[in-house]
């Protein structure tokens, strides 16, 4: 009986030994799952383009009206960079919702770690010294930094009129694209941490809902800028991040607008808004999609 115990623990003890290799294997990827997610999540990411796609009046599901892509230029060159994007429309979409909305952008900074981060001038004083806007704020501010002044809207282009080189009407192509480019900088070691939303307001109004100072989010992407010393020169350095969801970053946006002097204005969810184009336009679609129907239909054989 003794014996047979005996050989009874040899064999537990030698099924133990057995599965050593693979609970070492069990654990070693157990350990190294969130160090692999997290240096997914942080990594750049080599081609970026999201479908825009919005809930349409006479529409049953939302439909795709363009697309947003987004790139490092002048990227790996040894020289500074900078971030463009681009909304392009896809088929007629362009005619059709161009003259009724303005598709624009808007930039909120999450971090910057520079000491020598840009100053505000918050209230107009001559006399009251400018400051730096608390942490998250828009990009521009209300009116502008010192040096650099911008209009009273929040988007990251001026309103067509107000003249220089970002100017909304030197970004916008009608019926076809609206673009983005931002080349900021900062110290060397430090880094700066922006999310850049495409949104959309009414065609010469600068607000989504006549009245009231809101606009509708529809998609956005996050980056960050190094201030890069390599030899003598301070080079500033650009790494995409990815996509970001707007309807989660609403707080966050809400903090930026109010620290950078647009208190009074909100931001409406893609999936709470219709975009209603006009009713030629519409004709105009159900028209074409009829049209496309017909010769799509098969014959009948007789």
């Amino acid at each position: 009986m003794r014996n047979v115990r005996a050989m009874s623990g040899w064999l537990k003890l030698l099924a133990l030994v057995r599965c050593v290799p693979q609970r070492l294997e069990w654990l070693r990827r157990i350990c190294l799952a969130p160090i692999a997610l997290i240096m997914l999540l942080n990594a750049p990411i080599a081609g970026a383009q999201v479908p825009i796609r919005v809930r349409m009046q006479g529409q049953p599901n939302p439909v795709q009206i363009g697309t947003l892509t987004w790139n490092v230029g002048n990227n790996n060159t040894g020289q500074d960079e900078w971030m463009e994007a681009r909304f392009a429309f896809i088929g007629n979409w362009g005619a059709i919702l161009d003259p009724i909305y303005d598709f624009r952008w808007f930039q909120i900074i999450n971090e910057d770690t520079s000491p020598n981060r840009p100053r505000w001038d918050h209230d107009g004083n001559p006399n009251t010294p400018p400051i730096q806007p608390p942490l998250p704020y828009v990009d521009p501010p209300r009116g502008g930094w010192v040096g650099d002044p911008a209009d009273n809207s929040p988007y990251y282009e001026d309103d067509g009129g107000f003249g220089g080189p970002f100017d909304f009407n030197n970004w916008h192509n009608e019926g076809v694209d609206s673009r983005f480019e931002d080349a900021p900088s900062t110290d060397a070691g430090e880094h700066v941490l922006f999310k850049t939303f495409l949104v959309a307001v009414r065609h010469g109004s600068n607000t989504i809902t006549p009245g009231q100072q809101e606009f509708v989010k529809l998609a956005g992407f996050s980056w960050r800028l190094d201030g890069r010393q390599i030899g003598n020169n301070l080079v500033q350095d650009i790494t995409k991040l990815g996509q970001i969801n707007p309807a989660r970053e609403k707080e966050k946006i809400q903090q930026a607008l109010a620290n950078s002097g647009f208190g009074g204005w909100g931001t409406i969810q893609l999936d709470n808004y219709t975009f209603v184009p006009e009713p030629a336009s519409l004709l105009a679609l159900a028209v074409g999609l009829a049209g496309l129907l017909t010769r799509r239909r098969p014959k009948r054989s007789c």
